[in-house]
C-alpha cells in the first residue's frame, strides 16, 4: 500500500534486484473503484531468498526514513 510514487519506486526496486539475478518480473492491474496491481518474478533457483531479503531490506529503509 502507499501512494503511486511509493508503489512506483517498489516495483522500479524489485525489477532491478531481480533483473541483476537474471530474473524475470511480470505483473497486471486492474482498476475496480481502486487500483489492484499483482506483481510476480521469476528467478534462478536459489536466488528468491536473496532477492527477498534485499527487498524487505529497501523497504524497511523507506519506513525508517519516513518515522
Amino acid at each position: 500500500m502507499g501512494s503511486i510514487d511509493v508503489i512506483q519506486k517498489k516495483y522500479e526496486i524489485l525489477s532491478d534486484i531481480v533483473i541483476k539475478v537474471s530474473g524475470r518480473v511480470h505483473g497486471s492491474q486492474r482498476e475496480t473503484g481502486l487500483i489492484d496491481i499483482l506483481v510476480y518474478f521469476e528467478v534462478p533457483l536459489g536466488m528468491k531468498d536473496e532477492v527477498k531479503r534485499k527487498f524487505n531490506d529497501f523497504v524497511l529503509s523507506i519506513i525508517t526514513r519516513t518515522n
